[in-house]
């Protein structure tokens, strides 16, 4: 399922974005790479989402055949020290995505973290920002200003930020009750994408009282995407206004179902 944005610019459900004028198929936080890194260190995720990673990815090849595929975001834990069994998947992943002679683009908040001996021979060099057509693509995680972009008729697209909306729901027993959706924002200077990864939502609930008046958003929910309407969506509750990352070495909570 694709949304217009504009005729440039179109939102799939499949949480990434399809730029078609300039052939580009934008995700962000791939995490390919957890399929090595996870055999050696197993922890809670379950494995069926990394199979589901593997077939979105290739219906969108399937069915877009984008020229340029722009990857926003590490594909790997630690991208540039990898070893061994981890440096190889990542170098099969790379020439699978960019089969056909399909240009691949990396895109990394700190391109210098990224490089490292893992990356030779994929072909690709990390960067910390892309020009795509009036579109420039980047990955931070703490940015809410956004410089003037230019061109003007363009906008930043960012990989880094993961929006979440609370949206009040009724339960069974007639009591208010919320949920957390992954969305894709837009807020007239950046359009900010979902991860790729269903099982890593994001920490970052909106509150839509402080985006700007132009800021528009679509909702996730399974392989649905429809519009939500910002303006209705009542003050969430205090503690559905932050997510606290889980501490290192302590294992994960189980994702909110989408």
């Amino acid at each position: 399922m694709q949304i217009p944005l504009s005729d440039d610019v179109l939102l799939d459900s499949r949480r990434a974005i399809w730029l078609p004028r300039q052939g580009t198929l934008v995700i962000s936080d791939f995490f390919l790479g957890l399929g090595a890194a996870r055999r050696k260190r197993p922890d809670s995720l379950p494995l069926s989402g990394q199979q589901d990673t593997w077939e979105r990815l290739f219906a969108l090849l399937d069915d877009i055949q984008p020229k340029r595929v722009a990857l926003l975001g590490d594909l790997k834990p630690n991208q540039g020290t990898l070893e061994g069994e981890e440096a190889e998947e990542l170098r099969t992943i790379f020439r699978k995505v960019g089969k056909q002679g399909r240009e691949v683009i990396q895109v990394v908040s700190h391109p210098e973290r990224a490089w490292g001996p893992a990356m030779e021979g994929t072909g690709v060099q990390p960067t910390e920002q892309y020009r795509v057509g009036p579109f420039t693509l980047m990955h931070r995680r703490r940015i809410f200003v956004y410089p003037r972009h230019d061109p003007p008729g363009g906008f930043w697209i960012n990989g880094g930020l993961h929006p979440l909306f609370a949206v009040p729901m009724d339960s069974v027993d007639g009591q208010p009750n919320w949920h957390r959706h992954p969305a894709y924002l837009f807020t007239g200077f950046a359009l900010i994408m979902p991860p790729f990864v269903g099982y890593a939502q994001g920490w970052e609930v909106m509150q839509p009282e402080r985006l700007p008046k132009q800021a528009r958003a679509w909702k996730l929910l399974g392989e649905r995407l429809s519009p939500l309407d910002i303006t209705a969506l009542p003050p969430a509750p205090e503690s559905l206004r932050s997510i606290t990352r889980p501490t290192k070495g302590k294992p994960r909570q189980a994702p909110v179902e989408d």
